[in-house]
Order: C-alpha cells, then structure tokens, then sequence
C-alpha cells in the first residue's frame, strides 16, 4: 500500500495537470475561434471589394460622386445596384464623395450626412490598395475606396452585413469548448482543494492515532481497580502489586511464629513441673517417674 501522503500528492499533481490541460484547450479554441473571425471578416472585405468594383463602380458617374443622389437618379441607382448587392449577407449600401458626404443610401434620410473619418479613410495613402473593414455593434462595415466615371473621381462605397453572422460561423464548432473546458478546469480545481484537505484531514487522524498509540504503549498497566491508569507509586497500599502476597505471606508468618510460641510454652511447662516433681521427691527417692530399680550412672 503506498503511502497515504505520497498518494495525495500524486492525485494533486494529476488535478492539477488536467485543469491546465483544459485550460490550454480553452486558449486554443479560443484562438481558433478569433482566427476563424479574422478570416470570415477578411473574406467579406474581399467579397465586398469584388462587389463594389464589379456591380456599384460600372453604374456610377463621376457626377453622381459629386453631390448627394436625388429624384429619378438615386430611383434608377436603386434599381441597378440593390438587387445584385442585396441578394447575399450584404443588407445596406452607402456610397460616400471624396469629401465624406454621403450621396446614395437605403434610406434616404442618411443622404447628405457627413463622417470626417470616413473622409480620412477615403484620402488615406492606402486607400486605392485595400478594404477597411470595421464593427459597429452589430454590423460590419467594408469601406471599398476607389475611382469612377471618365475623370477617375475619388470615392468609397461601404457594404454593411451582420457582424453576428460572422461570430456565429466563427464560433461552429470551437467556441463552445471554451466554455467547457473551463467548467472542466474549474471542476478539477475543485477535486484539487477537495483532495488536499481531504489527506490532510487523513493525515491529522493519522498522526493522533499513532500518538495516542504510543501513549497507551508507554502508560502503566492497568490493575483492576486502577481505572485511570496512574503510576503504582500513587496507587492505596491495598492496590500496589504484591500486596496480596506479601499479606498471605506474613500471615503464615505469623501462624508459624504462633506453633513456635505454643511449642515453646508447652516445653516450659513441662520442664517446670518436672522441676517442682524433684524438688518434692524425699532424698533417695527416685522421682515418679525414673523407675525404682535405675542405677546410678
């Protein structure tokens, strides 16, 4: 059996390694589910690019880039743009003048609105080489700047689409494991607390057994009587060991001293009457009890 200390240790580490296994796991969905953004994002820049080139560019004069877009014009405009571009994920079209003055849109109260931002944008160096591609809540923008009509005139067209879209194809099927291996992690972070105090709990109950072990080892033994367990030293003289014997043996002591005393009672007695029978016998009379034929010795 391993020892119970080494064995805690073992399963901490063995927590421990998975939590941070299913923390990295987390990282990495994570980070796929962002590059896949990026890439979606990029792709409906380009795929805003190639629209605004192919279908918005071909149907716009640089009059139309000059001054905001009225009348029967902006109703042609509609008709020639709208039902290509809004067919796919692509849900608005705004075209801006190089000034930052919008002059076409869905709807017609945002005609004539003015951004200076976009109007940086539009004249920023890069503009002519690439697409910049924004969120705004829940809508992402591809501002595409180029030039139309004969005089090459300055312009952008921005393409709006659901930027929740993207996320959601984005997120299928990465993203989900975020959220669970973070719940794993935290689940063997848990199984790592619960472990430690549960050993170091095993530990302390451990340790007082073998401590109260090695007391009861070293404690006196216990005489019937001696409840507690004191020393024999502290115990009533009836309680110390041997009492009992050593009482048995003074009491036949003290009969065998009793024979001896009779015995020695008896002796004296005998002898004084024997005494007292001499002293009574006449002179030249044996005693009663020499015999009277006893000669002399």
């Amino acid at each position: 059996m391993s020892d119970p200390k080494t064995a805690g240790k073992d399963l901490r580490a063995l927590w421990a390694t998975l939590a941070v296994i299913c923390l990295l796991g987390a990282a990495v969905a994570y980070g796929v589910t962002r590059y896949r953004l990026m890439e979606l994002e990029d792709r409906a820049s380009r795929d805003a690019r190639r629209v605004a080139i192919d279908v918005i560019a071909p149907a716009l004069t640089s009059a139309d880039v000059s001054a905001p877009i009225r009348g029967e014009r902006l109703a042609e405009l509609r008709s020639a743009i709208e039902p290509t571009v809004l067919e796919g994920p692509v849900n608005a079209v705004l075209i801006w003048s190089a000034d930052g003055t919008i002059v076409f849109a869905g709807d017609p109260k945002e005609i004539g609105e003015q951004d200076p931002a976009i109007r940086d944008e539009i004249h920023s160096p890069n503009a002519g080489t690439a697409v910049h591609g924004f969120t705004t809540g829940e809508r992402f923008h591809s501002l595409v700047v180029m030039h139309v009509g004969k005089a090459e005139t300055l312009m952008a067209a921005e393409l709006v689409r659901s930027h929740a879209a993207l996320v959601a194809k984005a997120q299928d099927p990465w993203y989900p494991w975020v959220a669970r291996s973070i719940r794993f992690a935290i689940a063997f972070a848990v199984l790592y607390v619960v472990t430690w105090v549960a050993f170091a709990a095993f530990g302390i109950v451990r340790r007082g057994m073998a401590h109260r072990k090695a007391a009861a080892e070293k404690a006196p033994p216990v005489i019937p009587g001696n409840r507690r367990g004191v020393a024999d030293e502290d115990l009533p003289a009836y309680m110390q060991p041997g009492f009992q014997q050593e009482v048995e043996n003074r009491r036949k002591a003290e009969i065998e001293a009793s024979s001896a005393r009779a015995e020695r009672d008896e002796l004296a007695r005998r002898l004084q009457e024997a005494q007292m029978a001499s002293a009574k016998a006449p002179a030249g009379q044996a005693p009663e009890d020499e015999p009277a034929n006893a000669q002399p010795v």
